[in-house]
């Protein structure tokens, strides 16, 4: 596999699975664009009030996007690179101590200081937004990367675990983008990271026995 391909594939797979992520932000992008400009609320419809803060949204979007762009960039020089050993991708059972280290990784991280901050972050998306705005497309994909960051930091170890369970395997990827759909906007989310954080590490476990 190429590093073009593997890069194109990643970089699919994060937009796919941070849709869901972002979209509440894109919301609220939306509604605080339209109270900034002094325009009328529209309750029609969520997909309203973010096309009604259209030109706030895109270049936010944009900015989001090349966040996860870099960390996609990363995790393509790590696959092709593992690819180039021999190891089978993903690592499955095919290559367990791998996989262990994926999950115990992935596992403990849940558990850090930085994950809880980056957590925190992605669930308050009005104080962040009112916060740092600024005027102009170049501001608002400013807000994007920089939400985007917050974002990458949150779930970059669970993403990465793509490389354990396969990026094609759509039960395992949808699992896992449920997991940060959970922790990112459910009221009861701020709490998932430590229970999920110790049934990764059992995982890697079972890997480890198996």
């Amino acid at each position: 596999m190429s590093y073009v391909s593997a890069f194109a594939m990643w970089l699919a797979m994060t937009g796919v699975m941070m849709a869901p992520v972002v979209f509440p932000w894109l919301r609220a992008l939306g509604r605080v664009a339209e109270g900034r400009a002094g325009g009328p609320a529209k309750r029609e419809s969520e997909a309203t009030t973010v096309t009604g803060g259209i030109t706030s949204v895109v270049p936010f979007a944009a900015g989001y996007a090349a966040a996860w762009a870099g960390f996609s960039a990363a995790a393509a020089g790590v696959q092709v690179s593992v690819l180039s050993l021999g190891v089978p991708v993903p690592f499955g059972l095919d290559a367990p101590v791998l996989s262990a280290a994926a999950l115990f990784l992935a596992g403990f991280f849940q558990f850090t200081g930085l994950k809880d901050a980056c957590l925190s972050h992605c669930r308050s998306p009005a104080g962040y937004l009112l916060t740092h705005w600024r005027e102009g497309a170049a501001s608002h994909a400013r807000l994007g990367f920089g939400h985007g960051l917050h974002c990458v930091g949150c779930c970059w170890a669970l993403m990465a675990l793509a490389l354990v369970v396969g990026m094609i395997d759509l039960v395992w990827m949808g699992l896992l983008m449920a997991v940060m759909v959970a922790e990112t906007t459910l009221p009861f989310g701020g709490r998932l990271p430590g229970p999920i954080g110790i049934a990764l590490i059992v995982a890697g476990g079972v890997v480890l026995a198996a």
